[in-house]
């Protein structure tokens, strides 16, 4: 027979590399004791992440195996930061004993394992893996003709949702929900993906939403059409593939027209800093400025509202008149917001508990969570004139009386998070539980009886009864006193000798352990076929206690954004379908709360968008306030349609279907964009998306350019703008040239920040008045930016010569009143004489007696040269 040279594979690595085939490019955590174990490149990737210990552990093929491992007790903390990294981890269990692993296949046969959860961001459940106060999204992306779709599902509170979108919207959809995973079965255009585990395809969908909430029709989910039941089917097929034998909570699926709220792309979100800021910080954001809410299900309502802020005139009002009973009277805020702080994150118990990753701690969530609720039920029946969508709400709090009775005649007070250990089954509750913990408990008492005997008998004062996983219950003394339990007639069996102490068994200590352990594993799993009919008994509830947690979030938000209002000052806004924005005394709530921290005070400003004036060109120096005071108008227009006060002494604005922000610069070095190349892309956008009811604000369109391209690119920016998109707009701008569109532009408006000089330095007023400014202020900002003497003096004498040639040519734009044809102008650079240049650009007074020698040599050269 030939004799191969290739090692063989012992049969643990056969297995482990037949598991990581089917984990794919997830990190295999395979199971070994009590710890998870990781091999190979896996180990690598983990140690380095982790910053834990890479060792080796026998070979594979010849070569050692790079191993590390986490304990099973503490890998909950380890999986949260490979999640954070990006990693999916793939849990592999052993599904078998040791003891029938010998029993069905020998003495040395290897433990069965298998992969029972694939963990990957978009699926996560448990508590210590997620942000309280965010969703987590996982977004399935599918395309059939040219529509294309998003289904998306939050597992870990069973939201589920499907949007239908076209191929320009499909960004700020996925934008609005920020999502931790997004799947596909192909690539997506701009958006990162990772693959699907198939059933992208209409009709696959259309059975799998059939088969998963066992119906005939989908005429009661409203008709989905072909791209979100392919995008239906590639989200349930990875569920099924990732949970395994697990089910995923999903409530019934909800279909978002598009039309339903506010369109945001994601520069917009990145500019407006709605949910997180540009760094990616909750602090700082407008979630954060606002938020005062005292509930985690409440938190991630709010952020739910920021980002899809709604467009129907009707729904706001009913969100706007609770919050309003709230703000009214404080009372009756504070009653229901401390009832508010008793309530448990349910949302979250019930998806653990429907996953079977529950504890009995979420039971005890849950039964506390539910009685809470239904207190403030009663609580808030009791008060007058109750708003319609409160009315609507208060049935969803209540209605769960059978089941909280069960879970309180069942449960202890505080149940443990571990169910392993029993224990949380109340005391009454079965009465052969409490036998069987009776037996128990007299049988520990029997073994300390025993304990103090054998001191006695053996004159041993030290002797212990001790137990461990290993020996059970044993009888322990120090080596010096073993002789005398050694002798034959001892009644005393040796057990085990350590370094000190010596470990011993007896007939009867053998026969009361045999007692206390066997009523104790009945114990168990009593207590374990309880928890099982418990959580059944309440998954049976899930729809009912997903409406409790979504209408408490509902009443937490509006009682955050009364609190919120009150504490501000703001105001109650107008709705309106007309296209206008008037806001009195408007601020914008984050930089007026950071100001406010350094004990400053916040200048408010006016704004009025109407169908004479929906277009404003605003001027003014830089840190003048232009920028602040177009993302407060914005800002103000998304609250209200959310649902919240505005910060304002009066608003009335008209419904927004489309909010855009081109505030700032940024590049893209990523995707080849430099910052002039987004601002372009950005800004094109806003043209082919605009309509008469969007919201605009736009800031220095063009200036990443030569100052021709950049006043030309502005120029007809600002003319698509009024002509054609016909959208309310601010549009801030440093090319006063500009204002010269006023004159044949109807519905354009001019106006500026303003800011005076006193006494040789600039005082920013960030007041916003009408007409345009008188100039820049560019070189006076320079010199608060801290810019040498020599500098500034050097760029007054060259805006002087400047300012003179454009007087005598009519300036850069003198000939674009013709357009839309622009005149050439050849503008002859005028000449300069060096040393005079020079000699302009000294400051006497700031050299040092060696500058100035220095400075007088160079002006002798300038003079030979010339």
């Amino acid at each position: 027979m030939a004799r191969s040279d290739t090692p063989q594979q012992t049969p643990m690595m056969a297995q482990y590399h037949r598991l990581k085939s089917e984990a794919g490019d997830a990190l295999l955590f395979y199971r070994m004791g009590d710890f998870f174990e990781l091999f190979l490149d896996d180990a690598k990737a983990a140690a380095a992440c982790l910053d834990i210990a890479l060792t080796k552990r026998g070979s594979d093929g010849g070569e050692a195996v790079p191993m590390c491992g986490v304990p099973v007790h503490a890998a909950e903390s380890y999986l949260a930061r490979l999640i954070r990294a990006g990693h999916r981890v793939a849990i592999a269990e052993q599904v078998e004993s040791p003891a029938e692993a010998r029993k069905a296949r020998g003495s040395k046969a290897l433990v069965e394992r298998a992969i029972i959860r694939l963990v990957t961001p978009g699926t996560l459940t448990e508590e210590t893996l997620l942000d309280s106060g965010s969703a987590n999204w996982l977004a399935a992306v599918a395309r059939a003709g040219e529509e294309w779709a998003i289904a998306a599902a939050d597992i870990s509170t069973g939201r589920f949702e499907l949007v239908a979108c076209g191929p320009g919207e499909l960004q700020a959809e996925l934008a609005r929900l920020s999502p931790a995973e997004v799947i596909a079965a192909d690539k997506v255009p701009a958006i990162p993906t990772v693959p699907g585990k198939g059933g992208f395809d209409s009709h696959a969908g259309e059975r799998a939403l059939k088969e998963r909430f066992g119906i005939a029709t989908l005429d009661g989910f409203g008709a989905p059409g072909r791209a979100e039941l392919a995008a239906a089917g590639g989200l349930l097929a990875y569920l099924d593939a990732t949970q395994k034998n697990a089910a995923a909570f999903l409530a019934a699926p909800r279909r978002i027209a598009r039309a339903e709220h506010m369109a945001i792309d994601p520069a917009t979100r990145d500019s407006l800093e709605i949910c997180r800021t540009q760094i990616g910080t909750i602090a700082g954001s407008l979630l954060a400025c606002i938020d005062r809410c005292v509930t985690a299900p409440g938190r991630r309502l709010l952020a739910a509202d920021l980002s899809a802020p709604l467009t129907d005139v009707r729904a706001i009002e009913a969100r706007l008149a609770l919050v309003q009973w709230l703000h009214e009277e404080p009372i009756r805020r504070t009653r229901t917001r401390n009832a508010l702080k008793a309530m448990p994150d349910i949302g979250r118990a019930l998806g653990r508990l429907v996953a079977g990753r529950g504890s009995p701690r979420d039971l005890a969530l849950l039964r506390d969570g539910l009685r809470a609720s239904a207190s403030l039920k009663a609580e808030l029946e009791a008060e007058p004139d109750l708003p319609d969508l409160l009315v609507a709400l208060l049935p969803n709090l209540a209605g769960h009386s059978a089941l909280t009775d069960c879970l309180g005649a069942a449960l202890v007070e505080s149940p443990p998070l571990d169910a392993s250990k029993g224990g949380y089954i109340a005391e009454g509750y079965d009465a052969a539980l409490d036998a069987l913990r009776s037996a128990s408990s007299d049988g520990r008492r029997a073994i300390a009886a025993l304990e103090a005997r054998y001191r006695e008998a053996t004159g041993v004062a030290a002797l212990k009864i001790r137990h461990n996983a290993v020996l059970g219950y044993h009888i322990e003394v120090s080596a010096r006193h073993a002789d005398r339990l050694m002798a034959p007639d001892s009644g005393f069996t040796h057990r085990q000798t350590l370094a000190g102490v010596v470990r011993f068994n007896s007939p009867d200590l053998h026969a009361e352990a045999s007692r206390v352990v066997e009523a104790g594993a009945h114990a168990l799993a009593a207590e374990a076929a309880h928890f099982e009919e418990l959580t059944v008994l309440t998954v049976a509830s899930a729809s009912r206690i997903a409406a409790t947690a979504d209408a408490i979030a509902r009443i937490d938000v509006a009682a955050g954004n009364a609190t919120r209002a009150a504490e501000g000052g703001w105001c109650l806004p107008q709705l309106t379908e007309q296209p206008c924005l008037e806001l009195d005394a408007a601020r914008h709530p984050v930089v007026e709360e950071a100001l406010a921290q350094e004990g400053e005070r916040f200048v408010a400003n006016d704004c009025t968008l109407g169908l004479n004036d929906r277009l404003w060109l605003i001027t003014g120096p830089n840190m003048g306030g232009k920028s602040t005071f177009l993302r407060q108008v914005a800002i103000a227009a998304l609250l209200a349609q959310a649902g919240s006060y505005v910060p304002a002494a009066r608003a009335k604005i008209g419904i927004v279907d489309r909010l855009f922000s081109r505030v700032g610069a940024a590049d893209d070095l990523a995707r080849g964009r430099s910052t002039f190349m987004v601002e372009m892309v950005e800004t094109a956008a806003i043209l082919a998306q605009g309509t008469s009811n969007s919201l605009v604000i736009l800031d220095e369109i063009g200036r990443g350019t030569s100052t021709y391209d950049g006043l030309a690119i502005a120029w007809a920016v600002v003319e698509a703008m009024h002509d054609q998109v016909k959208s309310r707009t601010l549009f801030a701008t440093h090319y006063h040239e500009l204002t010269r569109l006023a004159d044949r532009l109807e519905a354009l408006s001019l106006h500026h920040v303003r800011a005076r000089e006193w006494k040789g330095d600039l005082v920013l007023l960030h007041e916003v008045g009408d007409g345009p400014a008188d100039r820049s202020y560019g070189i006076a900002v320079a010199k608060l930016a801290g810019l040498p003497p020599l500098v500034l003096a050097r760029a007054k004498s060259v805006l002087a010569k400047l300012e003179a040639g454009r007087d005598a040519t009519g300036g850069i734009a003198a000939g674009l009143d013709d357009l839309p044809l622009f005149a050439s102008q050849q503008v002859e650079a005028p000449i300069i004489d060096p040393l005079v240049e020079a000699l302009t650009a000294l400051e006497p007074d700031a050299l040092t007696p060696r500058e100035a020698l220095e400075a007088l040599y160079a002006l002798k050269r300038l003079a030979a040269d010339g």
